[in-house]
């Protein structure tokens, strides 16, 4: 039996490297929105904890010094700037990740595609060596009963 080849195995193979170079790069980037989210959730925890440092200084209310109040604030003010940043950061990224997707389910769908045409070929390739050993099959049963020589 000959051996079953693809004819366009080269051309799967170059898909398939494509669809795990672009899952690779979607890793990364999925990595950065986790790192970007993780700052998010530290400065907002940076902020809360700001905030309830200038409430008991506030709460004291016996030998407040202003310039530490005045400290507080400007320190939470450039934290708000630091989230807002953030969350625009947050925003480009998902941006990014939701295009990777895309690109990932392309590679995807054209990987599939050459997966199917392959096993497509494979069935015909099997159907028409059954029906050649079937042919065989037969010209040995016919040459048996006809007996040799005749």
């Amino acid at each position: 039996m000959k051996k079953f080849k693809f004819r366009l195995e080269n051309v799967l193979e170059l898909r398939t490297k494509t669809l795990e170079d672009r899952q690779l790069e979607m890793a990364a980037i999925q990595a950065r929105l986790n790192e970007a989210n993780n700052k998010l959730d530290s400065l907002e925890q940076s902020r809360l904890q700001a905030k309830g440092d200038l409430e008991n200084i506030l709460g004291a209310g016996e030998n407040i010094e202003f310039i530490r109040v005045k400290n507080y604030q400007d320190y939470i003010a450039k934290l708000d700037d630091d989230i807002s940043i953030q969350h625009k950061v947050i925003a480009d990224i998902e941006n990014e990740l939701e295009l990777k997707q895309e690109e990932v389910r392309e590679a995807l769908k054209a990987k599939k595609m050459l997966e199917k045409l392959k096993e497509k070929e494979y069935k015909a390739f099997l159907k028409d060596f059954e029906q050649r050993e079937a042919k065989e099959l037969d010209d040995i049963a016919l040459t048996r009963y006809r007996g040799p020589g005749v």
